[in-house]
């Protein structure tokens, strides 16, 4: 199986911006139901993925609410560094 076809099954974490994080995910309701309980979150329609806040609480939040293999998170987004305190995520 090639890199492709098990990102299409995972949940995706990428950078947005300097405050937020993007989060694309195939269609299941489980999935949607666990990001709808994270604070700040939003649906952006025309790109089809999650807008959730980068702090170390929406991470937090999300962090709890997935199995670890069922995320990608890309190497850039692995430490997130918020005053002197590291989290890995």
């Amino acid at each position: 199986m090639n890199d492709d076809t098990t990102t299409e099954k995972k949940i995706t974490i990428t950078k947005g911006s300097t405050d937020s994080l993007h989060i694309r995910c195939p269609y299941n309701p489980a999935y949607i139901q666990c990001i709808r309980q994270i604070t700040g979150r939003k649906w952006e329609l025309k790109q089809k993925m999650w807008i959730i806040p980068y702090t170390i609480a929406a991470i937090q939040e999300f962090t709890s609410q997935f199995d670890p293999d069922e995320v990608q998170i890309t190497p850039e987004q692995r430490t997130v560094t918020e005053g002197t305190k590291v989290t890995r995520i």
